[in-house]
């Protein structure tokens, strides 16, 4: 065993020593249930503590970690354990590792002083080598005796030669002191950091006198979390879509989560011990505002938010694990069951949520005058395949795959908030589009004296290389008149759009390895005086 190992299995012994005599007789933690929000987590945990008695005064004594949120904890005794809680008393303490820390600071300084003893070394060394270097350059012209510049000769290189190797090998040091310094600044560093905090719980009790006491504790923890994540794999041959709905969940509290009942929730919870101020309702002429607009809508939105936080479930019990996560709808979120779980501290994990089938209606979407290109998209039915209206299933924001045909396409956000959506699966080169203007022009009216008339005309030509029939929406939009005196006539040869808010829609089939096209336009009447604009076209 070297020597660096042999101080680390020492350090590791001292610190477990230390831990287990500051903690009290099976008093350390067992998670049983966790609630993983977006940010935060809420771990339920049983204790079986030592019971410490003062007179009449009895007190049990238990740790959190230093992430933990203590205004969130809530302590229960076990049903018919002939003792009531009185009060509770939480503060914040340090593990006893001042000797360790004195230590490895004596240990750093002496590393520092044969860093210092090295760079000198290497200082006279290369200092060594200039002097070596100069004397070979000062030779005279006018060589008498070539022995003793043989000599001399091999004098500079020998000691260049011996200056040089002490520069290796004392670099050689100083890269393993360096490694030292690093490896003890990090010990020093997690020895003072918040790893070494805790919450210390006093709990106060009164009732029958007993040696030890069974306690379930609820709080809420930081270093904890999970986000979605989807997988869309778009199947346009067979009308729908497969969607994944995962979990990527982070543990970082330190302990091991063994076989626990675990949930998710889809929004992050508010906890707030008391309801918010109800605001005067005063009605008077407007006084100059203090602060911004935007600081007054964030006020109001968080006070909406914290008054409509519900107050989390008491109810832990242990459940069998359903076939898929379960969902509970809440008030402003909804939780899904995942069931008994096992997450190592440090861990991330994920875990399936749900694997879906959705309905969906496949199209092309065309916009010609602004982009060759045609987007597939599909019109999504949020409910599960086979199922009816209450099958839909809410899905918070979060990371997305989309694959078309099980080609990865691209990354980006996805959330479903309604039961009919539209999801575009990027551009398709099978599926090309050309915009030819067949006519852009002006001229005076023959039946009209004193007007003017502008006319446009376009063909669309849509190429599918595809081997099956697919479907086109082509949109572009619609002239909007602003003066009366301009009158505007439509010509639509073979097929004819639907108009919806100022906007056309051509709804057509393209044939397989066949060209489709579409021929539209617009002519527009206005007074010989007026200057028109035409709106870029």
């Amino acid at each position: 065993m070297t020597a660096k190992s042999f101080f680390l299995l020492k350090f590791s012994l001292l610190t477990f020593t230390a831990l287990f005599f500051l903690l009290p007789s099976n008093g350390f933690a067992r998670p049983v249930a966790a609630i993983i929000y977006p940010n935060d987590a809420k771990i339920t945990e049983y204790y079986t503590v030592d019971i410490q008695a003062d007179g009449d005064r009895q007190s049990a004594r238990f740790f959190l970690p230093i992430h933990a949120k203590k205004e969130t904890l809530s302590v229960n005794t076990s049903p018919g354990s002939g003792l009531r809680i009185t009060s509770v008393t939480i503060e914040k303490k340090m593990l006893p590792v001042a000797d360790q820390v004195e230590t490895l600071k004596n240990q750093l300084k002496e590393l520092n002083r044969k860093k210092s003893e090295f760079e000198t070394r290497i200082k006279a060394d290369t200092a060594y080598i200039t002097f070596w270097q100069t004397q070979a350059k000062n030779q005279p012209e006018k060589i008498e005796n070539i022995e003793s510049v043989q000599k001399l000769g091999t004098a500079i290189k020998a000691g260049i030669t011996t200056a040089y190797d002490e520069i290796y090998q004392h670099n050689r040091s100083l890269e393993e002191v360096f490694e030292k310094i690093t490896d003890i600044q990090k010990q020093i560093n997690d020895l003072t950091g918040a790893a070494n905090k805790r919450w210390q719980v006093d709990v106060y009790l009164t009732g029958t006198s007993q040696t030890k006491i069974d306690l379930t504790c609820s709080y809420h923890i930081r270093n904890c979390g999970w986000r979605p994540m989807y997988t869309i794999n778009a199947l346009p041959a067979e009308s729908k879509a497969e969607l994944n709905w995962y979990a990527q969940i982070t543990q970082n509290t330190g302990i091991d989560w063994e076989s626990i009942d675990l949930k998710i929730a889809t929004a992050q919870t508010v906890t707030r011990p008391e309801p918010p101020v109800l605001r005067d309702w005063i009605i008077q002429p407007r006084k100059p505002s203090e602060y911004s607009e935007a600081r007054r809508r964030s006020v109001m939105a968080k006070d909406a938010l914290m008054s409509m936080a519900p107050q989390a479930s008491a109810d832990m019990e242990a459940i069998a694990p359903p076939p898929e996560p379960e969902q509970k709808a809440g008030f402003t979120f909804d939780t899904y069951d995942l069931g008994k779980r096992t997450i190592q501290a440090g861990e991330s994990r994920r875990f399936t949520i749900r694997e879906m089938i959705l309905n969906s209606d496949f199209k092309y979407l065309i916009r010609p005058h602004q982009t060759p290109q045609a987007f597939l998209f599909a019109q999504i039915d949020g409910r599960l395949e086979g199922g009816g209206e209450a099958d839909f299933i809410k899905l918070p924001r979060g990371n997305a795959t989309f694959l078309v045909d099980s080609a990865f396409i691209a990354n980006r956000s996805f959330a479903m908030h309604d039961r009919e959506q539209k999801l575009f699966f990027g551009s398709d080169p099978q599926v090309d589009v050309k915009l030819t203007t067949l006519e852009k022009k002006s001229s005076k009216t023959g039946f009209l004296i004193g007007n003017k008339q502008y006319i446009w005309g376009w063909k669309v030509s849509v190429n599918n290389l595809k081997a099956h029939k697919i479907a086109v929406l082509m949109e572009d939009a619609y002239p909007q008149i602003r003066d009366k005196r301009i009158k505007l006539r439509e010509i639509f040869n073979n097929t004819s759009p639907k108009k919806e808010d100022n906007l056309l829609k051509w709804e057509f089939p393209a044939l397989p390895q066949r060209k489709t096209v579409i021929e539209y336009g617009f002519s527009v009447t206005y007074p010989d005086e007026m200057a028109l604009s035409f709106g870029g076209r």
